[in-house]
């Protein structure tokens, strides 16, 4: 006669458990009234033992609702400001691999910022330049004039000279006309 072998531990197909009485008291209390046991997922998570009715604490249990439409979408908009002012989009290979061209576009940036501050710096010294070209003209134009005024006194004063004559002190009189009366 052969003796039937006894299966190896790896062998036996491993099954669940059969509940005890009390576990089973307690997975119908937790279960949601109305949903049979065999519908409800596998994902679910436990909820509290309390009996129907039956209240924490005297007091009403909140919900505990997920964000709304607008909080999500708002949490959605203002996802990659979050994300890169972590800073861990810093060490990901692909911004790594940019570093030589924003580097590039840095140089660039700090370029163009010294012509533009230079370029105000040599434009306002023109301006100041000019408006000091002008007004040494206008300097020397005075200076100009006052010097051919006295040089015409100059040279009427030797002509009168020459000719015996000397410059009047008093200021001229001015004759009445034959024509008019006198008051």
């Amino acid at each position: 006669m052969m003796r039937k072998r006894k299966p190896s531990k790896k062998a036996v197909k491993k099954t669940n458990r059969r509940l005890t009485p009390e576990e089973q008291l307690v997975r119908n209390i937790t279960s949601e009234p109305g949903t049979p046991l065999r519908k409800r997922s596998g994902r679910e998570h436990a909820k509290p033992l309390q009996q129907k009715g039956q209240e924490s604490g005297g007091q009403k249990t909140q919900v505990n609702k997920g964000p709304n439409r607008i909080q999500r979408a708002i949490a959605r908009a203002f996802a990659p400001i979050r994300s890169s002012l972590s800073g861990e989009w810093l060490g990901q290979p692909d911004a790594l691999r940019h570093l030589p061209f924003a580097a590039f576009i840095g140089v660039l940036f700090i370029g163009y910022t010294y012509l533009q501050y230079r370029y105000e710096y040599d434009e306002r010294a023109i301006k100041e330049g000019k408006k000091e070209l002008q007004n040494l003209r206008h300097h020397e134009q005075a200076l100009r004039g006052r010097f051919e005024s006295q040089l015409q006194r100059s040279r009427l004063d030797e002509a009168m000279a020459d000719v015996d004559l000397s410059a009047p002190s008093t200021p001229p009189i001015i004759l009445p006309d034959a024509t008019t009366t006198a008051p």
